[in-house]
């Protein structure tokens, strides 16, 4: 099972990848990521992405 460390990086990783992928647009990269873009903002802030 994944440390709680180790599951933030996969999570911080994988938003990353799809804003890189998306052109840094927020709700393409919610909608690549299969998840409410307000939920992927939510997200990005508990991983330490956003302030």
């Amino acid at each position: 099972m994944l440390g709680l460390d180790a599951l933030e990086a996969s999570q911080r990783q994988a938003i990353r990848q799809a804003l890189v992928l998306q052109e840094h647009n927020w709700d393409a990269a919610a909608r690549q990521l299969a998840l409410d873009a307000s939920n992927l903002h939510k997200l990005a802030r508990r991983v330490g992405l956003k302030a």
